[in-house]
């Protein structure tokens, strides 16, 4: 009886050891990420960060120094050709400007006084002259009227000569008052002001900056190992962070030859059909496109990423679909070529279209079922 009692114990500790039978825990399918297989002309493209400028942009200064009496512009300001800019004080040039012009009139006297004098000699020295044929005169008296005449005449011919280094000076110091007005040398938009009312501002110091409207570049500096892929009218496309959405074709129209301060060389790239929303300072994204593609034909490009190797080669995990919107990673054996941009150029082992495993390669294993990761 004792030994009876000691059984639905035992029974009980059974059961709980797992004697029954119970379903195994279904496992989640591993996501992964992929890529596909893609073809190409064997082309490559670069993109390359730039600025956009204007296609005309002059800082604007004054030719003479003084003290900034008007600005007559803003910034911001739109400009027509000839308008007005900015002016300084004139009063010191145009004491200047009336000094020469009184010592022009004072030039003009002289040699007024002595061409009159000039014509006197003459008509002395040719009355000496006929009394010197005749015995009339002593040959002292004609040599001293011959070198009145000679003198009159190099005094005129001096007086002529300060006349006209008077009158130059008369258009300089009146040139000097008319630099004392700044005028825009085109149509364009001020894009900078440096200076305000009653500074001093120097000679050759940058006033405003001018700039055109119409045609804005895009200054961009490439690496040595691409500036010598680069040409004249070559085609690039065109993207602004600021203005998400839209591309705009572009055309390089200069090439730097040689290297700025940086290791890197300055191209200029036209903006095709640039719109109003594109303005100078802007951050632009370069594209330019290398190469002239393959001459044996397309290219098939697998993502860099997806391919691995093994003691038996290269391989990647191609995805076939399964059922229930599953699919199984099927390691395949893979003959690749050169490195690209988009990828691993393959010669045999996968077709366009065909999905692989881009990420986690290494846990994967042949046949096993995963999910993609959109």
């Amino acid at each position: 009886m004792r030994y009876l009692s000691v059984i639905p114990i035992f029974l009980a500790l059974l059961t709980a050891c797992g004697g029954g039978e119970e379903a195994a825990p279904e496992l989640p399918l591993r996501a992964i990420r992929y890529g596909e297989v893609v073809t190409d002309d064997g082309s490559t493209s670069q993109s390359y960060t730039g600025v956009v400028t204007a296609a005309g942009e002059t800082p604007l200064s004054f030719r003479v120094g003084g003290t900034i009496r008007e600005m007559k512009v803003k910034l911001g300001d739109r400009t027509r050709r000839g308008q007005l800019i900015a002016t300084l004080d004139p009063v010191d040039l145009q004491v200047q400007s009336s000094q020469a012009s009184a010592n022009y009139q004072a030039a003009e006297a002289q040699v007024e006084s002595g061409e009159t004098q000039l014509i006197a000699a003459r008509a002395a020295y040719d009355r000496t002259l006929k009394l010197y044929e005749n015995n009339s005169v002593s040959l002292s008296e004609f040599e001293q009227a011959r070198s009145q005449f000679k003198s009159s005449q190099a005094q005129v011919q001096a007086a002529k000569s300060q006349l006209a280094a008077s009158g130059a000076s008369v258009q300089a110091s009146r040139n000097q008052v008319s630099y004392t007005r700044l005028t825009a040398p085109f149509a364009g938009v001020i894009t900078r002001v440096e200076v305000e009312r009653n500074e001093f501002a120097g000679s050759g110091k940058a006033i405003v900056t001018l700039s055109t409207e119409e045609d804005p570049e895009v200054e961009v500096n490439l690496p040595e190992n691409r500036i010598g892929a680069i040409e004249r009218d070559m085609r690039v496309t065109i993207a602004f962070p600021s203005l998400p959405g839209r591309e705009y074709a572009g055309v390089v129209s200069e090439v730097a030859y040689a290297a700025g301060d940086a290791p890197s060389y300055p191209v200029t790239v036209r903006i095709g059909e640039a719109t109003s929303s594109i303005r100078p300072g802007m951050a632009a994204n370069v594209r330019f496109t290398f190469g002239e593609g393959n001459d044996a034909g397309p290219l098939l490009l697998t993502p860099i990423e997806s391919v691995a190797e093994g003691p038996e080669g290269r391989f990647v995990y191609l995805l076939t679909a399964g059922a229930g919107g599953t699919y199984v990673a099927n390691k395949q054996a893979v003959t690749i070529g050169d490195l690209h941009t988009a990828g691993f150029a393959v010669s045999a082992g996968l077709a366009a279209g065909d999905k692989v495993a881009t990420a986690g390669i290494k846990s994967l294993l042949d046949g096993m079922e995963v999910r993609l990761m959109e």
